[in-house]
């Protein structure tokens, strides 16, 4: 593999390109699936949606696997994981980023796809799904388990054994205390101190944090 691409063409894809300088991968096209974005990079095209990927496919006929990483970030786990699941039926392989100053123990499981940024620690027997982002200096402690397509925040802190159900987002400088479950799909919001399990599909803010509302899953 000496090729790559990144399907999201914003903020996310300028972390990931810095994150990935030194992985011997040539980024070689951006995918967004909106048309009124410009490339963030002047050396790199950007092609829009599904149609605009298959006949970029078409057209290249790769003769080695592309590499592939999901550039959204945010509350849209969602979305990373069902375009990565796309773009791996159309023979690419997903990625794992991992900044050169991130601690990752040694015995982390890591799903494909993820993303482990600038400065944050992943520490031992943790469980990582894919998809998921450890934004910039957050930290995820021991016997962690974050499903797919979860968002840890800059900045969040989940102490030891907190389980993170699938599509959730722990917002920037979130605490989540030890033992605790968020829900599936559920939004902590930035700063919150989470002392008890949050329900699924759920919004919850303050200290201690509290439900602010419930949102429909998908």
């Amino acid at each position: 593999m000496k090729e790559m691409i990144f399907w999201g063409a914003t903020g996310q894809a300028k972390v990931l390109r810095e994150c990935m300088k030194d992985s011997g991968l040539k980024l070689v096209a951006l995918f967004d699936n909106n048309e009124n974005l410009v490339s963030p990079f002047a050396d790199i095209p950007l092609y829009f949606g599904e149609k605009g990927f298959e006949n970029w496919l078409e057209k290249k006929q790769p003769k080695d696997p592309l590499g592939l990483l999901v550039a959204i970030g945010g509350f849209k786990g969602k979305d990373r994981v069902g375009i990565q699941e796309y773009l791996i039926s159309r023979g690419l392989a997903p990625l794992i980023a991992k900044h050169s100053t991130a601690f990752v123990a040694d015995n982390v499981e890591i799903g494909v796809g993820s993303q482990i940024l600038a400065h944050s620690s992943v520490c031992v027997e943790t469980v990582v799904g894919r998809s998921c982002i450890i934004n910039t200096s957050a930290s995820v402690d021991h016997e962690c388990h974050l499903h797919d397509g979860v968002h840890v925040g800059p900045g969040a802190h989940l102490a030891g054994c907190v389980e993170v159900g699938r599509y959730a987002s722990i917002g920037t400088g979130a605490v989540i205390l030890p033992r605790v479950r968020i829900g599936e799909g559920a939004i902590v919001g930035a700063g919150a101190v989470v002392v008890k399990n949050v329900l699924p599909y759920s919004v919850v803010i303050g200290n201690p944090a509290h439900v602010l509302k419930e949102i429909k899953s998908e």
